[in-house]
């Protein structure tokens, strides 16, 4: 769902609190001038001027912090990580082993080689071989000790072989073999360890297998490859079928540009900006989002992690050199992770970017050439809602202290230069002013589903927030048509139910007709994204799905005037032909009980694939199938078709961010 602002208390809590009482009885008429200003530059200048506010400056001091990377903490996670491993508890010396390679400083090279040598062991012993094989590979690159090294190509060798990889595993014994030559191992040990690899080196050698592999990757790629890689690149995608329009009431919206099955994929999108919560910076990639086991650590800090150097180096050349260092005091400070999104967008582009887009950035484009413009221009998120108009001074005065406050991290992290220009500092704090405005309801929850007890229990759980400049436009409703899902941090939006030409195409932005009731849905879409909705459920007062009848079937009078009523028959009715009270058509219902009774034999096959057998592709199909033969008869709130619909979209949950806790 979109997500709200949210201030926890913290530091920047106390300074708000502290600025107002500075400002006594004043700092109410400063702030209700700001209803005079017309823009946010205007804004940003007048506050800068109060003499009350700049005297609580030094209330917001920003200062890098790398307290994270400290070899003395590392040596001790070291030391449990070894205790955890003797005692075989191999998950929590894994654990360990890894919090002690983020803490190493980056110039204790001998140290990281050793840990990340130690963690591989603990990866072998979890049968985790590729993962294994990474770690050993990264260890040899570190520089691991001559006199040792022989055990990680040992290890290395194992790793091949559970991986039927023979034509590496032999080369791996023979490295083995070579690098024994330089071990303090007793000659007898040494013998042993040679003649045992030697061993393995001549039966794999005769295995005809190894013999047909060698010549397939003497064509191919490595069966296995060491390298940790990042989330493949999905291609980004917009369906044919999505036309964005407009209009005074609804704003921008999109609409189906012709009829819509049910199942479909309408879009793909990567974000224009995607920042992770605090509470998952230690277990998921900070550019990616995937849940590592084997993170690579930023050279400078301990806050974030990696799942590949590949990602490491994108996140260091893009934003991460401005927020290394910055992110604990973006933590500390209470904000939201709204804010992080805000400093993100700054931090990800050079600050001659924003000053030269700034003069224009106000101009308004046709809505064609919006959608036209690249996807990494700022002018496609830069121009989404804000709601100026219905913000009071003191919502406008507590932004623009936000902003103010992230330009001064903008400033630590040497974005400005070694000295920074007022006038510019200025300009970028007008912009950090509008990106909080239309962060606020525009941001996306970035999800990933735990499932655990054997799968019988699933919930999607929130790791990040995002901005995706098409989806941004989609509209709320309380009964969507599409579903999300995520892999990594770009979004799938695929639909759950057939959109008839001409309608719009709404997704959710939290609340939903099945769990929440209408007062409940309205206040909290007024509080969050201040806007009444008008979606069927909210005007027609639809039930709770524990409160939807289940005495009576809800069919669609099928009269050739397309009339859209609906007919209300009881379970027990021996009338087939029904008249609709709207049109006074009759229609045959017995066309709809055939599909009920059809259906129930699909819906137990369905569940069978999903629960059981857990073959997600064939049970979405089967859900697919059921949504559309039901949705031509049916007409929903209806208990049977909402229970599929569910169905359906837990199927495409399935194939996105998942982690089972078992």
């Amino acid at each position: 769902m979109k997500m709200p602002t949210g201030q926890q208390s913290a530091f920047f809590t106390e300074y708000y609190l502290k600025l107002k009482q500075a400002g006594g009885s004043t700092s109410d008429v400063d702030i209700a001038k700001l209803a005079a200003c017309r823009n946010d530059d205007e804004r940003v200048a007048f506050v800068d001027q109060l003499e009350w506010v700049r005297a609580c400056d030094s209330e917001l001091l920003v200062k890098r912090e790398f307290t994270g990377k400290n070899a003395n903490v590392a040596a001790g996670l070291k030391e449990r990580a070894t205790q955890a491993f003797k005692a075989k508890k191999w998950l929590e010396a894994m654990m360990l082993y890894s919090r002690s390679y983020v803490a190493l400083p980056s110039e204790n090279v001998a140290e990281r080689a050793i840990v990340l040598a130690n963690r591989s062991a603990t990866l072998y012993h979890m049968d985790k071989h590729k993962e294994c094989l990474i770690d050993v590979r990264r260890a040899i690159d570190l520089g691991y000790p001559k006199d040792l090294i022989y055990k990680l190509y040992e290890r290395q060798a194992r790793c091949y072989m559970a991986l039927k990889d023979y034509p590496h595993s032999v080369s791996s014994f023979k490295k083995c073999i070579t690098a024994m030559d330089d071990c303090a191992l007793p000659a007898d040990r040494r013998s042993k360890l040679s003649l045992d690899a030697m061993t393995m080196i001549k039966m794999l050698e005769a295995d005809p297998r190894t013999t047909k592999q060698a010549a397939l990757q003497m064509k191919k790629k490595n069966l296995f490859d060491e390298q940790a890689h990042a989330l493949p690149e999905e291609k980004e995608f917009v369906s044919p079928l999505i036309r964005i329009d407009h209009n005074a009431q609804e704003g921008r919206f999109a609409r189906a540009a012709s009829d819509v099955k049910v199942g479909q994929e309408l879009l793909i999108e990567k974000p224009y900006v995607a920042a992770l919560l605090e509470k998952y910076s230690k277990t998921h990639c900070e550019y990616c989002f995937v849940r590592t086991v084997i993170p690579v650590a930023c050279p400078s800090c301990a806050d974030v992690i990696y799942c590949s150097e590949e990602c490491q180096q994108r996140a260091a050349a893009n934003y991460h050199r401005y927020e290394c260092g910055i992110v604990p005091v973006i933590w500390r400070s209470g904000a939201s992770i709204n804010t992080h999104l805000a400093l993100r967008i700054f931090a990800s582009k050079p600050l001659e970017y924003f000053l030269q887009l700034k003069p224009s950035i106000d101009e308004n484009l046709p809505l064609e050439q919006m959608l036209s413009l690249p996807k990494e221009d700022f002018r496609r998120v830069a121009h989404l809602e804000r709601h100026q108009d219905k913000r009071s001074p003191s919502n406008f005065f507590q932004h623009v202290l936000m902003a103010r406050f992230l330009s001064r991290c903008l400033q630590e992290a040497g974005y400005f230069g070694s000295e920074p220009q007022h006038d510019q500092v200025l300009s970028i704090t007008a912009l950090l002013l509008r990106c909080s405005q239309f962060i606020q309801f525009n941001t996306h929850e970035v999800a990933e589903l735990h499932k655990y007890n054997g799968g019988a229990n699933e919930r999607s759980v929130f790791i990040g927030g995002a901005i995706y400049p098409t989806l941004a436009l989609f509209n709320h409703s309380c009964d969507p048509g599409v579903v999300r899902y995520f892999r990594g941090n770009t979004i799938h939006i695929n639909t759950v139910r057939p959109i008839e030409a001409g309608l719009p195409i709404n997704e959710n932005y939290g609340p939903i007709y099945t769990q929440n009731a209408r007062d409940e849905r309205q206040s909290r879409l007024k509080e969050l994204y201040w806007f009444d909705c008008c979606c069927d459920a909210c005007l027609e007062n639809w039930p709770l799905f524990d409160d939807l009848p289940r005495d009576i079937i809800r069919f669609r009078c099928d009269a050739p005037n397309n009339c859209t009523a609906v007919i209300e028959v009881p379970p027990t009715c021996n009338d087939f032909m029904v008249k609709c009270v709207t049109c006074g058509e009759i229609t045959n219902i017995l066309k709809g009980l055939k599909v009920m009774q059809d259906t129930e034999i699909m819906t137990r096959t369905a569940k069978r694939l999903y629960d059981l057998e857990k073959d997600y592709p064939k049970a979405l199909n089967k859900f697919v199938d059921l949504v559309r033969i039901m949705y031509e008869v049916l007409a929903p709130p209806f208990p049977d078709f909402c229970e599929c619909q569910q169905h359906l979209k837990d199927c495409f949950l399935n194939l996105g961010n998942v982690y089972n806790l078992d």
